[in-house]
């Protein structure tokens, strides 16, 4: 079986995830294992702690920029593309009028090469059948 550079990387790619998930599981740490030498505090000689007061919000503070979620983004992006769309028709319409207005300056002017033509031809007729007007 031939390994390549994808399956390595899908492979890499596998393992970070299930290492990534594997350790956000645990929401807290894990406390730190006590020697086996020091006795265990016991639960009455532990003194309590003192409960925090909740964090009043300074008005000098700004409020946290909340960030975009995912279906602004994908919107965000579309309009982003329809704008870059119109600009492509509109640079696409505006290269088919100059391409149109070329085309039809070459049409004319060959429609005037063949009557110059013509016109030649018909004269050199006349000069060989010997009518000359």
């Amino acid at each position: 079986m031939k390994i390549t550079n994808k399956t390595l990387t899908i492979a890499a790619l596998a393992a970070s995830l299930s290492l990534l998930a594997a350790c956000s599981k645990t929401e807290e740490p894990a406390a730190p294992v006590a020697s086996s030498t020091a006795p265990a505090p016991s639960a009455s000689s532990t003194p309590t702690p003192a409960p925090v007061p909740p964090v009043a919000q300074d008005s000098t503070t700004p409020a946290p920029v909340q960030q975009p979620t995912l279906e602004e983004k994908l919107q965000d992006s579309a309009q982003q593309a329809k704008d870059k769309m119109s600009e492509a028709g509109q640079a696409i319409k505006d290269g088919a009028g100059e391409l149109a207005d070329k085309a039809g300056q070459a049409a004319n002017s060959a429609r005037e090469s063949v009557v110059s033509g013509a016109a030649k031809a018909d004269a050199a007729i006349q000069g060989a059948v010997g009518n000359k007007e």
